[in-house]
């Protein structure tokens, strides 16, 4: 590993002998880093574990509020329909009795016509 000089080779260096030098150089630094590293990944992993809780819970609740929606507007086309029909209903009635009442007031005009050619009139 080293030569002659006291000098290390390159050539003679394996990974184990690169590990021992990064270590000895920069050993506490990269452990207080990959510490940091960890736990910063653990956060974020739990952030993103309350994150789709928090999604999966925002999810339920749009999806009950939809179906409530839908619901309340079912009731209202249903309670909206109802009173249409009843309008009709009475429409319809009251188109008949103005019927009714037209054919008697056209019988009666008619009735004193037919008097009143009779009298000569």
């Amino acid at each position: 590993m080293s030569d002659k000089k006291g000098k290390i080779s390159g050539a003679h260096l394996g990974l184990g002998d690169i590990s021992t030098i990064r270590d000895i150089l920069f050993g506490e630094k990269t452990k207080e880093i990959d510490i940091q590293l960890q736990a910063l990944q653990e956060k974020q992993g739990v952030l993103n574990d309350e994150q789709l809780e928090r999604i999966s819970e925002l999810t339920k609740k749009t999806d009950k509020r939809i179906e409530d929606l839908e619901k309340q507007f079912e009731e209202k086309v249903a309670e909206l329909e109802k009173k249409m029909n009843a309008h009709v209903e009475e429409l319809e009635r009251q188109i008949m009795n103005v019927s009714k009442s037209d054919k008697q007031n056209l019988a009666a005009m008619l009735q004193e016509l037919s008097t009143n050619l009779i009298k000569g009139e």
